[in-house]
């Protein structure tokens, strides 16, 4: 059965082979044969009789957890930087200084006697 078969059939899936998964997220099965030590075995991907499978549920998972991972780290960075900056103007007022505009030389005027 092609993947696209599998899809259109509405049959809940979640376990599928190397190729399938590959054709299903993008990326060809050789990469994701590379990369799938980054990923939690028995979560993301297992092998059975030698055979490798992804979860579809797994991957899904995976990526969520991610995803709110990266928001964290972000939201912790930002908070790092507004305290470092409350740190640094703590001893100047909170107003700010005004820059000197530059300005064009004057020009000489002269009169005619």
């Amino acid at each position: 059965m092609d993947v696209i078969e599998i899809i259109k059939s509405n049959v809940p899936l979640d376990w599928v082979t190397l190729p399938q998964f590959g054709k299903l997220i993008g990326l060809p099965h050789e990469r994701l044969y590379m990369a799938k030590d980054k990923w939690p075995e028995g979560e993301v991907w297992k092998r059975v009789d030698n055979k490798i499978y992804f979860s579809l549920n797994g991957w899904n998972e995976w990526l969520d957890q991610q995803g709110i991972q990266k928001a964290l780290e972000c939201e912790a960075a930002a908070s790092k930087l507004i305290s470092q900056s409350k740190e640094k103007g703590a001893g100047t007022s909170s107003s700010r200084t005004r820059r000197r505009r530059k300005t064009l030389p004057k020009r000489e005027s002269y009169e005619l006697v």
